[in-house]
């Protein structure tokens, strides 16, 4: 009788095991192809905008967390003196890895920039810092900022953001040089 139970016993375990080998197998192979950014030691938005500001003493206009090959990268474009700089950092070490100086830059942007606010010539020296930028939006919805880029639309410099939190996702826009919210965009997303 004893040996009964305990073979009965043995063989629940067993099957316990395998049917979470099974279970774990099955969510890894459902989780495959999706880029899942998770926030371990990596630099965040705020501090990664603070290292590149330092290092190359102009305006990001763009800033984004990208993943390649398992390894996570923020991909900026720095406008230092009408230059633009196309640049890629670790997203963990924050060493810059890729610099490329865009000599083509956009000649149609600068003469719209310029024809469309006279008076700045390019001068962005009335915006607000890109980290208040982000403090506003965070004001907005509590979230990691993954993307983050300066625009210059309708006559006036635009900071758009997104953030994400969970399965939720918020694009926000700024004004440039009031701080106002221009548009708050808040998704959900299902997988």
């Amino acid at each position: 009788m004893n040996k009964k139970i305990g073979m009965i016993a043995g063989v629940v375990a067993l099957a316990g095991v395998i049917g979470t080998g099974v279970y774990h197998a099955e969510a890894a192979s459902s989780n495959e192809g999706k880029v899942k950014i998770v926030e371990t030691e990596n630099l965040t938005m705020e501090e990664a905008t603070k290292k590149l500001e330092e290092e190359y003493r102009g305006t990001i206009k763009e800033l984004e967390l990208d993943q390649e090959d398992n390894k996570l990268y923020y991909e900026a474009e720095i406008i230092v003196e009408n230059q633009e700089y196309d640049v890629k950092m670790d997203a963990v070490t924050g060493e810059v890895v890729y610099e490329e100086i865009d000599d083509d830059r956009n000649q149609e942007d600068k003469r719209q920039d310029t024809i469309a606010n006279p008076n700045n010539n390019g001068n962005s020296s009335n915006l607000i810092a890109q980290e208040e930028a982000i403090e506003i939006a965070k004001q907005q919805f509590d979230g990691k900022v993954v993307e983050m880029e300066l625009d210059y639309d309708d006559g006036r410099y635009v900071y758009e953001l997104e953030l994400v939190n969970g399965h939720q996702e918020a694009d926000i826009d700024i004004d440039g040089e009031t701080g106002n919210i221009l548009s708050l965009e808040i998704d959900y997303e299902d997988d």
